[in-house]
């Protein structure tokens, strides 16, 4: 059974034969087979059993973090290497000096402190609380990072 199918001007027309050539192929008896689509997970992430996909993500991260480790590094060594000039160092130490003298004046301040009197020195984010009762000397230093609390006997 053949078909011709005509255009307006007299040729063939080429998509309405392919179409019924279709049609005619898919009417026929043929046999037909399925197949089972299977997939394996490779990666173990996910349950599979091959580890090189997942070891080289985790390689890939762990070298990021090795370089970013290694930047942070070299940039605070290179800071204090800014930090530590001559005249850096003279500032550094007229401070700890005045820092010295300072903590002195409050540790006698405190330490010669009569029965009954109690007070607070601040400074900055420090503060030195003192009571000084019962025979006892109670000192609690506040920072920032904790409280250190001491207690001594006075003798009184």
């Amino acid at each position: 059974m053949r078909h011709r199918v005509w255009n307006v001007d007299g040729l063939p027309h080429a998509g309405v034969a392919a179409v019924l050539l279709a049609l005619t192929l898919a009417a026929t008896p043929q046999a037909a087979g399925a197949t089972d689509l299977s997939y394996t997970l490779m990666s173990p992430a996910f349950g599979g059993s091959d580890p090189a996909a997942l070891q080289a993500a985790e390689y890939d991260k762990g070298l990021q973090q090795t370089r970013a480790a290694n930047a942070a590094a070299a940039a605070a060594a290179a800071q204090a290497a800014a930090a530590n000039t001559p005249t850096q160092q003279f500032a550094n130490a007229i401070i700890s000096q005045l820092n010295s003298l300072v903590a002195r004046d409050v540790a006698l301040q405190v330490a010669n402190s009569q029965p009954g009197q109690a007070g607070t020195i601040q400074s900055g984010n420090v503060s030195v609380t003192y009571v000084n009762s019962d025979g006892q000397l109670n000192i609690t230093i506040s920072t920032p990072t904790g409280s250190t609390t001491l207690t001594l006997p006075t003798g009184d």
